[in-house]
């Protein structure tokens, strides 16, 4: 970092309309420059998907400050224009999210557009970090319907969320800047999950990923169309300490994904 005061770029796959990005820009504000650039409108589960044909073109966002922008694009879209074109120089961190749902486990952290943002980011060179916060199923129910967080509890996780983000990256910037070898690896991104009950004494948890699969996600609805997420069935084994298992005990879980993680060592499990 050239001083500091360092630049923290917020992508994002809730989009513009998302409330954790208000209360993101004033948590982070007092670490240093925060710059904003997120799609236009929501691309959850878009993983690291970029677009490869057709315009993109990037559109103010001043309400929430002058150095913020929406890309009628995907979250790694966002993370590679913003780092690349849209102001003078590149950022010192990625900070994807935080995501209105959790990103706990395999099965979701390969399909999350927050989590995919953070990856274009570590690929490019950046400290990356993905944050997402779990919601009372009846509010994520709201914010699916209707874009829209209006209950007590919703807005106590974004208030509370927000405040452990900001806290987690003066962590993490202070870490980067020892010059020691601490702070997030080359090639990875660390992976952070709010529970829904956070509070201020929330304790966290370094946590291995849980391995998880799901047969079915698309659902006929009453016209034969298949609709996402109408029919989901959620296979994995039981609680061994994992990232949802103590999301789910009321944790906040962090675990470290390798963006360089083929294992090329020993001898090939298949002859051809």
């Amino acid at each position: 970092m050239a001083d500091t005061q360092p630049t923290l770029l917020i992508v994002n796959d809730d989009g513009a309309a998302s409330p954790m990005l208000p209360a993101m820009v004033e948590a982070l504000a007092p670490l240093g420059r925060v710059r904003v650039v997120v799609p236009a409108e929501e691309q959850s589960w878009k993983g690291k998907s970029m677009t490869r044909f057709g315009a993109l073109r990037a559109t103010p966002l001043p309400d929430l400050g002058p150095d913020a922008y929406c890309i009628n694009g995907t979250p790694s879209d966002c993370a590679n224009i913003g780092v690349h074109h849209l102001f003078d120089g590149p950022p010192d961190f990625i900070v994807s999210g935080i995501n209105i749902g959790s990103n706990a486990g395999t099965a979701f952290i390969v399909n999350s557009g927050t989590v995919g943002a953070a990856l274009e980011g570590a690929l490019m060179g950046f400290p990356a970090v993905a944050f997402s916060s779990l919601f009372e199923p009846e509010d994520f129910a709201e914010w699916s319907r209707t874009q829209r967080l209006t209950s007590a509890t919703a807005r106590e996780v974004i208030t509370q969320s927000a405040q452990r983000m900001a806290a987690m990256m003066a962590r993490v910037i202070a870490a980067q800047g020892a010059g020691n070898g601490a702070g997030i690896p080359a090639g990875h991104v660390m992976n952070v999950n709010f529970p829904c009950n956070i509070h201020p004494g929330s304790a966290v948890h370094w946590a291995p990923v849980k391995a998880n699969r799901y047969g079915a996600l698309f659902g006929r609805d009453d016209s034969g169309n298949f609709r996402h997420g109408l029919h989901v069935h959620l296979e994995e084994g039981p609680a061994d300490g994992s990232d949802r298992d103590l999301l789910q005990e009321g944790h906040i879980t962090v675990s470290l994904l390798a963006v360089d993680g083929w294992d090329a060592t020993g001898a090939p499990p298949v002859t051809f």
